[in-house]
């Protein structure tokens, strides 16, 4: 019965750290940390897009959607990862703060392998990163149809989980697979996002769309750093899906200070996994 508690008690652990890092993906991606991440509706947060100074509606058009903006795109995007056979991603978080003249600096990793066809499974493992990109703390998840297992960094063996986990477990990584934070949180403002022309990332053709001060603004107030931001999204040309988004900011120099990176890559379309049972 302890070692039953404790295995509980380590299973609650590190789904709590899981939840941890998936809501600080979310809040970077332009959610609040405190949402769950669309739950049953899928409704994007209701952020108004601006119109650049320049532009002015058409009439019968809608206000809100400048003219060669990422609203089409982006709304093909959150649903075309589904349409993949499997892919691959990962989301890496670089954070540092400088108060007092002291440093401290955070670096989490995110990443895994879903596979859509011909079984649905999931593979994600989170851990964090040292000053020299090495893991220090991390558990890692397999899905397999309702199946479901996890193991610590340090641990040598699979632990299954029980059924009635089981399920909390698949419903918590499809919740914060790449498709849907994109279309929860970014969704609502591509209209804050102009083509930038068209490059090779990843190894796939795809349209490149910048950010404007807006969304730098909301990512700022969201993450706590001031200063010049970038966001960049990459949406593929054959299929409309997410390639790569990243988004980032460093504050000026001085006594407090600090810095913020989240970098998503999808790569493997269609040719990610298989995702086998631990043995």
């Amino acid at each position: 019965m302890a070692r039953n508690r404790r295995t509980n008690a380590d299973t609650r652990t590190r789904l709590a750290a899981l939840g941890l890092v998936g809501m600080l993906v979310l809040a970077a991606c332009g959610g609040s940390a405190t949402e769950p991440p669309g739950g049953d509706t899928g409704e994007a947060p209701v952020v108004e897009p601006s119109l650049p100074a320049d532009k002015t509606p058409e009439p019968g058009t809608d206000a809100t959607v400048a003219p060669g903006d990422g609203s089409e795109a982006f709304a093909a995007a959150t649903t075309a990862l589904d349409a993949l056979d499997s892919y691959a991603f990962r989301v890496e978080i670089q954070s540092t703060t400088v108060s007092n003249g002291t440093t401290s600096t955070t670096n989490s990793l995110y990443e895994g392998v879903v596979v859509n066809k011909p079984t649905e499974a999931n593979a994600l493992s989170t851990s964090e990163l040292d000053a020299d990109g090495n893991a220090t703390s991390g558990t890692s998840f397999i899905v397999i149809g309702a199946d479901a297992w996890l193991k610590d960094l340090n641990d040598t063996s699979w632990t299954a989980m029980p059924t009635g986990q089981a399920g909390s477990i698949i419903a918590m990584m499809t919740a914060f697979r790449p498709e849907q934070m994109f279309g929860t949180y970014f969704a609502g403002i591509a209209g804050n996002f102009a083509n930038s022309g068209s490059e090779n990332k990843n190894g796939v053709d795809t349209t490149h769309y910048k950010g404007d001060d807006a969304v730098g603004a909301l990512l700022g107030t969201i993450v706590g750093v001031t200063g010049a931001w970038h966001s960049d999204v990459w949406i593929a040309n054959d299929g409309g899906f997410l390639v790569h988004s990243e988004a980032g900011a460093e504050s000026a120099t001085g006594t407090e200070g600090g810095s913020f990176l989240i970098v998503v890559d999808i790569t493997d379309p269609n040719s990610a996994g298989p995702i086998e049972p631990p043995s």
